[in-house]
Protein backbone atom coordinates (compact mmCIF):
# COMPACT_ATOMS: atom_id res chain seq x y z
CA UNK A 1 0.00 0.00 0.00
CA UNK A 2 1.56 3.45 -1.15
CA UNK A 3 1.83 6.22 1.12
CA UNK A 4 -0.86 8.24 -1.04
CA UNK A 5 -3.60 5.10 -0.09
CA UNK A 6 -2.95 5.19 3.08
CA UNK A 7 -3.41 8.61 3.78
CA UNK A 8 -6.65 8.61 1.73
CA UNK A 9 -7.90 6.37 3.73
CA UNK A 10 -7.18 8.10 7.12
CA UNK A 11 -8.74 11.61 5.48
CA UNK A 12 -12.00 9.22 4.39
CA UNK A 13 -12.32 8.37 7.94
CA UNK A 14 -11.98 11.83 9.13
CA UNK A 15 -14.71 12.52 6.84
CA UNK A 16 -17.29 9.97 7.85
CA UNK A 17 -16.74 10.59 11.51
CA UNK A 18 -17.00 14.62 11.08
CA UNK A 19 -20.11 13.92 9.51
CA UNK A 20 -21.20 12.03 12.31
CA UNK A 21 -20.24 14.12 15.40
CA UNK A 22 -20.43 17.80 13.12
CA UNK A 23 -23.87 17.33 14.46
CA UNK A 24 -23.52 17.72 17.97
CA UNK A 25 -22.55 21.16 17.27
CA UNK A 26 -25.11 22.46 15.08
CA UNK A 27 -28.32 21.38 16.40
CA UNK A 28 -28.88 24.63 18.31
CA UNK A 29 -28.29 26.81 14.81
CA UNK A 30 -30.72 23.54 13.02
CA UNK A 31 -33.63 23.70 15.76
CA UNK A 32 -34.25 27.23 15.48
CA UNK A 33 -33.90 27.41 11.49
CA UNK A 34 -35.98 24.19 11.02
CA UNK A 35 -38.51 24.64 14.10
CA UNK A 36 -37.56 21.42 15.56
CA UNK A 37 -38.37 20.58 19.10
CA UNK A 38 -35.40 19.19 21.02
CA UNK A 39 -36.30 15.46 20.78
CA UNK A 40 -36.71 15.85 17.18
CA UNK A 41 -33.48 17.55 16.96
CA UNK A 42 -31.87 14.58 18.71
CA UNK A 43 -33.18 11.92 16.33
CA UNK A 44 -30.69 13.48 14.14
CA UNK A 45 -27.71 11.65 16.50
CA UNK A 46 -30.30 8.51 17.41
CA UNK A 47 -31.00 7.45 13.97
CA UNK A 48 -27.40 7.85 12.73
CA UNK A 49 -26.54 5.12 15.77
CA UNK A 50 -29.15 3.08 15.28
CA UNK A 51 -28.29 2.64 11.26
CA UNK A 52 -24.36 1.93 12.19
CA UNK A 53 -25.53 -0.70 14.82
CA UNK A 54 -28.27 -2.22 12.33
CA UNK A 55 -27.50 -2.35 8.64
CA UNK A 56 -23.69 -1.58 8.85
CA UNK A 57 -22.76 -5.41 9.27
CA UNK A 58 -25.30 -6.75 6.79
CA UNK A 59 -24.16 -4.15 4.26
CA UNK A 60 -20.72 -5.17 4.65
CA UNK A 61 -21.48 -8.58 4.24
CA UNK A 62 -23.00 -8.55 0.95
CA UNK A 63 -20.72 -6.35 -0.31
CA UNK A 64 -18.16 -8.62 0.67
CA UNK A 65 -17.12 -10.21 -2.97
CA UNK A 66 -17.13 -6.50 -4.49
CA UNK A 67 -14.10 -4.95 -5.49
CA UNK A 68 -12.26 -2.55 -2.22
CA UNK A 69 -11.93 0.78 -4.52
CA UNK A 70 -16.00 1.24 -6.32
CA UNK A 71 -17.01 -0.15 -2.39
CA UNK A 72 -14.93 2.23 -0.84
CA UNK A 73 -16.35 5.64 -3.14
CA UNK A 74 -19.76 4.44 -2.63
CA UNK A 75 -19.33 4.25 0.47
CA UNK A 76 -18.74 7.64 0.45
CA UNK A 77 -21.55 9.08 -1.66
CA UNK A 78 -24.41 9.43 0.99
CA UNK A 79 -21.70 11.84 2.78
CA UNK A 80 -21.47 13.49 -0.27
CA UNK A 81 -25.23 13.90 -0.47
CA UNK A 82 -24.65 16.90 1.97
CA UNK A 83 -24.70 18.91 -0.64
CA UNK A 84 -28.00 18.71 -0.91
CA UNK A 85 -29.14 19.58 2.03
CA UNK A 86 -27.87 23.41 0.17
CA UNK A 87 -30.85 23.75 -2.11
CA UNK A 88 -33.51 21.57 0.20
CA UNK A 89 -32.58 22.07 3.89
CA UNK A 90 -35.18 20.32 5.41
CA UNK A 91 -35.62 17.72 8.22
CA UNK A 92 -36.33 15.04 6.18
CA UNK A 93 -34.10 15.42 3.86
CA UNK A 94 -31.81 15.83 6.99
CA UNK A 95 -33.13 12.08 8.48
CA UNK A 96 -32.50 10.14 5.75
CA UNK A 97 -29.25 10.90 4.69
CA UNK A 98 -28.13 10.36 8.25
CA UNK A 99 -29.43 6.72 8.00
CA UNK A 100 -27.87 6.20 4.82
CA UNK A 101 -24.85 7.66 6.15
CA UNK A 102 -24.95 5.56 9.43
CA UNK A 103 -25.55 2.25 7.23
CA UNK A 104 -22.50 3.00 5.47
CA UNK A 105 -19.83 4.34 8.19
CA UNK A 106 -18.97 0.96 9.53
CA UNK A 107 -18.44 -0.39 5.52
CA UNK A 108 -16.18 2.42 4.98
CA UNK A 109 -14.58 1.86 8.29
CA UNK A 110 -14.28 -1.85 8.37
CA UNK A 111 -12.83 -1.65 5.04
CA UNK A 112 -10.39 0.44 5.44
CA UNK A 113 -9.64 -0.55 8.88
CA UNK A 114 -9.10 -3.76 6.91
CA UNK A 115 -7.04 -3.06 4.22
CA UNK A 116 -4.58 -0.84 6.55
CA UNK A 117 -4.42 -3.48 9.08
CA UNK A 118 -3.12 -5.84 6.31
CA UNK A 119 -0.40 -3.84 5.33
CA UNK A 120 0.92 -2.51 8.25
CA UNK A 121 -0.07 -4.75 11.00
CA UNK A 122 -3.39 -4.62 12.64
CA UNK A 123 -2.12 -2.70 15.46
CA UNK A 124 -0.24 0.03 13.60
CA UNK A 125 -2.88 0.17 10.80
CA UNK A 126 -5.90 0.62 12.95
CA UNK A 127 -3.69 3.26 14.98
CA UNK A 128 -3.12 5.15 11.84
CA UNK A 129 -6.47 5.35 10.57
CA UNK A 130 -7.94 6.52 13.99
CA UNK A 131 -5.45 9.62 13.60
CA UNK A 132 -8.67 10.49 11.11
CA UNK A 133 -11.51 9.70 13.73
CA UNK A 134 -9.71 11.27 16.26
CA UNK A 135 -9.43 14.48 13.77
CA UNK A 136 -12.75 14.63 12.60
CA UNK A 137 -14.56 13.51 15.84
CA UNK A 138 -13.31 16.60 17.80
CA UNK A 139 -12.64 19.22 15.63
CA UNK A 140 -15.98 18.90 13.52
CA UNK A 141 -18.64 19.87 16.63
CA UNK A 142 -16.55 22.95 17.34
CA UNK A 143 -15.75 24.38 14.04
CA UNK A 144 -19.23 23.24 13.07
CA UNK A 145 -20.28 25.69 15.88
CA UNK A 146 -18.33 28.40 14.76
CA UNK A 147 -19.08 28.68 11.18
CA UNK A 148 -22.99 27.71 11.86
CA UNK A 149 -23.39 31.15 14.13
CA UNK A 150 -21.35 33.25 11.21
CA UNK A 151 -22.76 31.49 8.12
CA UNK A 152 -25.55 29.17 8.86
CA UNK A 153 -25.31 25.42 9.71
CA UNK A 154 -25.75 24.16 5.93
CA UNK A 155 -21.87 25.35 5.24
CA UNK A 156 -20.23 22.52 7.54
CA UNK A 157 -22.78 20.23 6.22
CA UNK A 158 -22.24 21.36 2.73
CA UNK A 159 -18.30 21.39 3.28
CA UNK A 160 -18.41 17.77 4.84
CA UNK A 161 -20.44 16.78 1.23
CA UNK A 162 -17.51 18.43 -0.40
CA UNK A 163 -14.63 16.59 0.80
CA UNK A 164 -17.03 13.39 0.75
CA UNK A 165 -17.19 14.07 -3.14
CA UNK A 166 -13.03 14.40 -3.31
CA UNK A 167 -12.69 11.43 -1.39
CA UNK A 168 -14.98 9.09 -3.00
CA UNK A 169 -13.64 10.30 -6.01
CA UNK A 170 -9.88 9.86 -4.92
CA UNK A 171 -10.76 6.31 -3.81
CA UNK A 172 -12.26 5.26 -7.38
CA UNK A 173 -8.88 6.35 -9.10
CA UNK A 174 -6.33 4.14 -6.84
CA UNK A 175 -7.72 1.35 -9.28
CA UNK A 176 -8.49 -2.59 -7.34
CA UNK A 177 -7.11 -3.80 -4.60
CA UNK A 178 -7.92 -7.30 -3.52
CA UNK A 179 -10.25 -7.83 -0.19
CA UNK A 180 -8.62 -9.39 2.94
CA UNK A 181 -12.00 -10.99 4.19
CA UNK A 182 -12.29 -14.73 3.14
CA UNK A 183 -14.65 -16.85 1.41
CA UNK A 184 -17.00 -18.37 3.33
CA UNK A 185 -20.37 -17.19 6.05
CA UNK A 186 -19.10 -13.92 8.06
CA UNK A 187 -22.37 -14.64 10.06
CA UNK A 188 -21.34 -17.82 11.42
CA UNK A 189 -18.44 -15.12 13.72
CA UNK A 190 -21.43 -14.45 15.82
CA UNK A 191 -21.36 -18.06 16.73
CA UNK A 192 -18.28 -17.82 18.35
CA UNK A 193 -18.74 -17.22 22.14
CA UNK A 194 -15.16 -15.15 22.50
CA UNK A 195 -16.86 -13.00 19.98
CA UNK A 196 -19.82 -12.16 21.10
CA UNK A 197 -18.06 -11.22 24.74
CA UNK A 198 -15.49 -9.01 22.18
CA UNK A 199 -18.24 -7.11 21.33
CA UNK A 200 -20.31 -7.27 24.62
CA UNK A 201 -16.68 -5.41 25.94
CA UNK A 202 -16.64 -3.25 23.27
CA UNK A 203 -20.35 -1.85 23.97
CA UNK A 204 -19.29 -1.73 28.06
CA UNK A 205 -16.63 0.29 27.03
CA UNK A 206 -18.27 2.61 24.84
CA UNK A 207 -20.91 3.16 27.12
CA UNK A 208 -18.12 4.12 30.12
CA UNK A 209 -16.19 6.64 27.81
CA UNK A 210 -19.61 8.39 26.51
CA UNK A 211 -21.57 8.59 29.52
CA UNK A 212 -18.69 11.06 30.41
CA UNK A 213 -17.76 12.41 26.87
CA UNK A 214 -21.43 13.08 25.26
CA UNK A 215 -21.49 15.67 28.04
CA UNK A 216 -17.62 16.67 28.27
CA UNK A 217 -18.58 20.44 27.33
CA UNK A 218 -21.25 20.84 30.27
CA UNK A 219 -18.83 19.32 32.74
CA UNK A 220 -15.88 21.73 31.55
CA UNK A 221 -18.51 24.13 31.98
CA UNK A 222 -19.37 23.37 35.63
CA UNK A 223 -15.65 23.04 36.72
CA UNK A 224 -15.73 27.09 35.66
CA UNK A 225 -14.19 27.08 32.33
CA UNK A 226 -15.98 29.66 29.93
CA UNK A 227 -17.51 29.42 26.31
CA UNK A 228 -13.98 29.98 24.76
CA UNK A 229 -11.60 27.70 27.13
CA UNK A 230 -14.31 24.87 26.61
CA UNK A 231 -13.46 25.01 23.16
CA UNK A 232 -10.06 25.85 23.71
CA UNK A 233 -10.15 22.73 25.94
CA UNK A 234 -12.20 20.52 23.31
CA UNK A 235 -9.33 20.59 20.81
CA UNK A 236 -6.51 20.44 23.41
CA UNK A 237 -8.14 17.08 24.22
CA UNK A 238 -8.09 16.38 20.31
CA UNK A 239 -4.44 17.43 20.13
CA UNK A 240 -4.21 14.91 23.05
CA UNK A 241 -6.19 11.68 21.28
CA UNK A 242 -3.26 11.99 18.80
CA UNK A 243 -0.72 10.34 21.30
CA UNK A 244 -3.39 7.98 22.38
CA UNK A 245 -3.41 6.71 18.97
CA UNK A 246 0.40 6.75 19.06
CA UNK A 247 0.15 4.81 22.57
CA UNK A 248 -2.76 2.42 21.48
CA UNK A 249 -0.83 1.08 18.58
CA UNK A 250 2.11 0.28 20.30
CA UNK A 251 0.43 -1.26 23.27
CA UNK A 252 -2.34 -3.35 20.42
CA UNK A 253 -0.94 -6.33 21.68
CA UNK A 254 -1.81 -5.91 25.20
CA UNK A 255 -5.66 -5.26 23.44
CA UNK A 256 -7.71 -6.92 26.14
CA UNK A 257 -6.42 -5.66 29.08
CA UNK A 258 -5.52 -2.12 27.65
CA UNK A 259 -9.12 -1.79 26.97
CA UNK A 260 -10.37 -2.09 30.37
CA UNK A 261 -7.50 0.43 31.11
CA UNK A 262 -9.12 2.79 28.94
CA UNK A 263 -12.31 2.59 30.36
CA UNK A 264 -11.32 2.95 34.01
CA UNK A 265 -9.09 5.67 32.77
CA UNK A 266 -11.79 7.61 30.85
CA UNK A 267 -14.23 7.03 33.57
CA UNK A 268 -11.50 8.40 36.04
CA UNK A 269 -10.57 11.64 34.53
CA UNK A 270 -14.67 12.61 33.97
CA UNK A 271 -14.39 12.14 37.86
CA UNK A 272 -11.71 14.20 38.17
CA UNK A 273 -12.89 16.72 36.03
CA UNK A 274 -16.88 16.09 37.89
CA UNK A 275 -14.95 17.10 41.12
CA UNK A 276 -14.17 20.35 39.75
CA UNK A 277 -10.46 21.02 40.24
CA UNK A 278 -8.27 23.64 39.87
CA UNK A 279 -7.01 24.75 36.30
CA UNK A 280 -3.24 22.83 36.54
CA UNK A 281 -5.40 19.96 37.56
CA UNK A 282 -7.98 20.52 34.93
CA UNK A 283 -5.73 20.87 32.21
CA UNK A 284 -3.89 17.26 33.22
CA UNK A 285 -7.26 15.76 33.32
CA UNK A 286 -8.52 16.81 29.64
CA UNK A 287 -5.08 15.61 28.11
CA UNK A 288 -5.17 12.51 30.31
CA UNK A 289 -8.73 11.89 28.96
CA UNK A 290 -8.10 12.82 25.66
CA UNK A 291 -5.30 10.08 25.59
CA UNK A 292 -7.47 7.66 27.17
CA UNK A 293 -10.69 7.86 24.80
CA UNK A 294 -8.90 7.58 21.50
CA UNK A 295 -6.66 4.78 22.70
CA UNK A 296 -9.98 2.67 23.15
CA UNK A 297 -11.20 3.30 19.85
CA UNK A 298 -8.27 1.64 18.75
CA UNK A 299 -7.74 -1.24 21.59
CA UNK A 300 -11.27 -2.11 20.48
CA UNK A 301 -10.97 -2.24 16.73
CA UNK A 302 -8.08 -4.10 16.93
CA UNK A 303 -9.01 -6.42 19.79
CA UNK A 304 -12.10 -7.70 17.58
CA UNK A 305 -10.50 -7.53 14.02
CA UNK A 306 -7.92 -9.62 15.75
CA UNK A 307 -9.90 -12.12 16.94
CA UNK A 308 -10.91 -12.67 13.53
CA UNK A 309 -8.09 -12.89 11.30
CA UNK A 310 -10.20 -14.09 8.29
CA UNK A 311 -12.88 -11.95 7.94
CA UNK A 312 -11.84 -8.93 9.85
CA UNK A 313 -13.33 -6.51 7.65
CA UNK A 314 -16.56 -8.00 9.05
CA UNK A 315 -15.32 -7.97 12.22
CA UNK A 316 -14.69 -4.72 12.57
CA UNK A 317 -17.69 -3.40 11.46
CA UNK A 318 -19.48 -5.79 14.25
CA UNK A 319 -17.14 -3.76 16.33
CA UNK A 320 -18.39 -0.66 15.12
CA UNK A 321 -22.00 -1.66 15.85
CA UNK A 322 -21.72 -3.13 18.87
CA UNK A 323 -19.77 0.41 19.71
CA UNK A 324 -22.81 2.48 18.76
CA UNK A 325 -24.93 0.23 21.07
CA UNK A 326 -22.52 1.67 23.83
CA UNK A 327 -22.65 5.23 23.26
CA UNK A 328 -26.48 5.15 22.98
CA UNK A 329 -26.07 3.34 26.21
CA UNK A 330 -23.80 5.55 27.99
CA UNK A 331 -24.81 8.76 26.80
CA UNK A 332 -28.48 7.89 27.47
CA UNK A 333 -27.34 6.79 31.33
CA UNK A 334 -25.11 9.66 31.18
CA UNK A 335 -27.70 11.85 30.70
CA UNK A 336 -30.32 10.47 33.23
CA UNK A 337 -27.78 10.66 36.04
CA UNK A 338 -26.82 14.19 35.76
CA UNK A 339 -30.79 14.96 35.91
CA UNK A 340 -30.98 12.92 39.08
CA UNK A 341 -27.11 13.83 40.54
CA UNK A 342 -25.47 16.73 38.80
CA UNK A 343 -21.87 16.03 36.80
CA UNK A 344 -21.23 13.55 39.73
CA UNK A 345 -23.77 11.35 38.32
CA UNK A 346 -22.57 11.04 34.75
CA UNK A 347 -18.93 10.71 36.19
CA UNK A 348 -20.14 7.83 38.75
CA UNK A 349 -22.38 6.07 35.71
CA UNK A 350 -19.01 6.12 33.55
CA UNK A 351 -17.19 4.53 36.62
CA UNK A 352 -19.96 1.90 36.89
CA UNK A 353 -19.33 0.84 33.38
CA UNK A 354 -16.21 1.19 33.19
CA UNK A 355 -15.19 -1.27 36.18
CA UNK A 356 -17.75 -3.72 34.81
CA UNK A 357 -15.59 -3.52 31.77
CA UNK A 358 -12.79 -4.58 34.07
CA UNK A 359 -14.43 -7.41 35.30
CA UNK A 360 -15.59 -8.90 32.08
CA UNK A 361 -12.01 -8.32 30.34
CA UNK A 362 -10.33 -9.71 34.07
CA UNK A 363 -12.63 -12.93 33.69
CA UNK A 364 -12.04 -13.48 29.91
CA UNK A 365 -8.16 -13.53 31.12
CA UNK A 366 -8.26 -15.47 33.75
CA UNK A 367 -10.38 -18.72 31.90
CA UNK A 368 -8.93 -18.12 28.55
CA UNK A 369 -11.59 -16.95 26.75
CA UNK A 370 -9.90 -15.07 24.48
CA UNK A 371 -6.38 -15.94 22.81
CA UNK A 372 -4.12 -14.14 21.47
CA UNK A 373 -4.46 -14.00 17.61
CA UNK A 374 -0.52 -15.93 17.58
CA UNK A 375 -2.13 -18.43 19.62
CA UNK A 376 -5.37 -19.15 18.23
CA UNK A 377 -5.63 -21.92 15.58
CA UNK A 378 -6.78 -20.36 11.92
CA UNK A 379 -9.71 -22.78 12.24
CA UNK A 380 -11.46 -21.18 15.30
CA UNK A 381 -12.03 -18.51 13.51
CA UNK A 382 -15.47 -19.97 12.43
CA UNK A 383 -14.60 -19.14 8.63
CA UNK A 384 -11.94 -22.10 7.02
CA UNK A 385 -8.78 -21.17 6.34
CA UNK A 386 -7.23 -20.74 3.13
Amino acid sequence: MTRATAALLIFGAAVVVAAEFVVIGLLPAMSADLKLEPAQAGWLVTVFALASALLGPPLVAVTARLPTAPVLAAALLPFAGNLLLLAAPTFALAIGLRILQGATLPLFMSLAGAQLGAARGTGPGIALLYIGVTIGGTLAPPTGSFVADRLGWQVPIAAIGALASIGALGCLLQGKRSRTDRAGSPWRLLARPAMRVHLLLSALTFAAMFAGFSYIALLLGQAGLGRDWTAAALLAFGLAGLAGNWLAGRLAIHALPATAGAALATAAMTLWIAASPGAPALVLAVLGWGVAHAAGFVFCQVRVMDAAPHASGFAGSLNIAAANVGIALGSFAGGRAIELAGAGGAAGTAMAFALLTAVVAATCRLRNVILPSSFRNRTETGIAPD
